[in-house]
């Protein structure tokens, strides 16, 4: 039980006083029928985890799912094409507001038999009435910061009387672990887990082509630059004369980011100095080409399983920003990239940290980590630790489908 109720019974009287009633669930939608999970986050950067979250749910278990975001997230075209990229399509709506009248009016119109709640931003009134309904509540990366309720961080208690409505939490770290306990979750509802990813995606791949490529490349040391901006090139092409000089016969993969500029970077490898051979005529990687310049990124999937050492463009200063690295990761390559690291800084961060990435600053310092990680030994080390985190976030959906399902059978009630 809450250790604060009177807490709550002062919040929900200040929210029932409050003239903000937005939220409400007016358009008549509703849940249909079999059970529904309700999974909201504090923020549309946890989207693809809940998303393959709910996928999961529906594939394997036959659940549907409801995902509720704060308003201002949930109206941004990005989760609309996050949704309509995916394998199912949940219903998305705002998280009602504090107001009584909206909460009970949501809680009616869904019934969802269990939740899972994302991140932080806890919305006192909204979890309590859940919880007084029997819903069982599972926290997810919970606590991430002192900002724990979304509203009436201010009031003695509040934060007590709502964070043991939970039933689990996982949390990323001693820290957010250690706030939920202060705030009278017993320990032994609290795991700590790595943060909750979606699974990396595994770029497809024409195995004869890889097997045909793969036997005219041989032996030779072979490096790629995936994702590549034409502005990038003459970093690349530097780096790549730098390593070749204690590499002999060294292999640069090319895939542009932009298809077009793929006549525009043959110009410039060759004025470079350096002999390529272009995929978009039907030339092979034969013994005397320094560069295999492919004709864009559809085969993205392809060169990660040729190059043991990849390079994710777009991440050099004055960059635009590169892909996700584990999809590079997923399909063991030791990975490098440059200072910009937005929109995937915190996977950038965890995969530095752990020795899965190498990062440089410009094309010399490109050039010798590539002349590093051509090293057997140093490139599967870093590629085993890239391997590990970006598969350990996995870890974590599996579990909290097990928590989900064990809500759903009455286990965690």
């Amino acid at each position: 039980m809450p250790r604060h109720p009177l807490a709550l019974t002062a919040w929900a009287a200040l929210s029932a006083a409050a003239a903000d009633q937005q939220g409400g669930e007016t358009d008549g939608a509703g849940r249909g029928g079999g059970c529904l999970v309700w999974l909201h986050s504090d923020s549309e950067g946890r989207l693809p985890s809940l998303l393959a979250l709910a996928e999961r749910l529906e594939r394997e278990d036959g659940v549907a799912c409801l995902l509720t975001l704060p308003a201002e997230a949930a109206a941004r075209p990005t989760c609309a094409a996050a949704l309509a990229s995916g394998a199912i399509r949940p219903s998305l709506r705002p998280v009602p507001s504090e107001a009584p009248a909206a909460v009970q009016a949501f809680l009616d119109r869904w019934r969802p038999d269990a939740a899972v709640w994302c991140g932080g931003g806890l919305r006192p009134n909204l979890l309590a009435r859940a919880a007084r309904a029997g819903l069982p509540l599972v926290l997810a990366e919970g606590a991430p910061n002192p900002r724990l309720l979304a509203q009436g961080g201010w009031m003695p208690g509040l934060s007590a009387a709502v964070v043991p409505l939970f039933a689990r939490a996982l949390v990323t770290g001693r820290v957010s672990a250690d706030r939920l306990a202060r705030a009278g979750l017993p320990p032994e509802r609290i795991e700590l887990r790595p943060p909750l990813e979606a699974p990396p995606v595994v770029l497809p791949c024409n195995e004869r082509e890889r097997r045909d490529l793969a036997a005219l490349i041989g032996a030779r040391p072979v490096w790629l630059a995936a994702d590549l901006p034409l502005s990038e090139l003459a970093q690349v092409a530097a780096a790549h004369r730098l390593a070749s000089r204690a590499a002999h016969r060294l292999l640069l993969l090319i895939a542009p980011r932009d298809p077009d500029e793929g006549s525009a970077m043959a110009r410039g490898l060759t004025e470079a100095g350096l002999r390529v051979a272009l995929r978009a005529e039907g030339a092979e990687p034969e013994e005397d080409a320094a560069v295999y310049l492919a004709d864009g990124t559809g085969e993205t999937g392809l060169w990660l399983r040729l190059a043991p050492v990849a390079y994710l463009g777009g991440t050099l200063p004055g960059g635009p920003g590169g892909r996700h690295p584990f999809e590079a990761a997923a399909l063991g390559s030791a990975l490098i990239h440059g200072p910009v690291t937005a929109p995937h800084t915190g996977a950038w961060g965890r995969l530095d940290a752990a020795g899965g990435a190498r990062a440089v600053r410009n094309g010399v310092e490109l050039g010798h980590a590539v002349e590093s990680l051509l090293a057997p030994d140093r490139a599967a080390a870093s590629a085993r630790a890239a391997w590990d985190i970006a598969t350990e976030g996995a870890e974590t959906l599996n579990r909290l489908h097990d928590l989900v399902r064990a809500a759903l059978d009455g286990a965690l009630r």
